[in-house]
């Protein structure tokens, strides 16, 4: 099975319609916001509906947790957390 990051990376650069760049080449430290990604507030919503819908969890509960986006390994290390809170 495909590790959190694995499954994160692909997720991004769809939700961002990022077709010209390899989820490969998404570094793991790769910020997500004030980033080369340019996510706006817009792409972060789209992002969080599409990662709850795929791993079937709630990202964010009352207030936005900035600091869970500062790259992508965080954003997995917080979305492994919310799975392990849901078993």
């Amino acid at each position: 099975m495909a590790t959190i990051k694995e499954q994160l990376k692909p997720i991004i650069l769809r939700s961002l319609r990022i077709e010209d760049l390899p989820a490969e080449d998404l570094s793991d430290d790769q910020p997500l916001l004030g980033g080369d990604l340019e996510i706006d507030s817009i792409d972060i919503l789209q992002l969080i509906l599409e990662i709850e819908r795929h791993f079937d969890i709630k990202l964010v509960d009352g207030e936005f947790d900035e600091s869970a986006w500062g790259s992508i390994d965080r954003l997995a290390a917080t979305i492994e957390a919310r799975i392990a809170a849901r078993a």
